[in-house]
């Protein structure tokens, strides 16, 4: 069973130091990332809300696939186990 991640090497510096760093390097890039998603997100949001037209197609493909799944759960489109 492997305690220590593969970039760690427990016979290098600090192991503690290794994970802390690790660690933050991950939570960075998640930072960066998700954020990159939420301000690319709004913008899009933004757009859409401004034109109606666009709006009102988002709305029917919705509908036309929220029906859809409606009509595969009534239909007994899963399989059972």
């Amino acid at each position: 069973v492997a305690f220590l991640p593969q970039f760690v090497e427990p016979h290098g510096s600090s192991v503690t130091l290794q994970m802390l760093l690790l660690g933050a390097t991950q939570k960075m890039t998640g930072v960066l990332v998700l954020g990159t998603y939420a301000i690319a997100s709004g913008s899009l949001g933004s757009w859409i809300m401004k034109r109606p037209r666009v709006r009102r197609w988002q709305e029917r493909i919705a509908g036309i696939f929220i029906v859809g799944l409606g009509l595969r759960m009534a239909l007994g489109g899963g399989t059972s186990r």
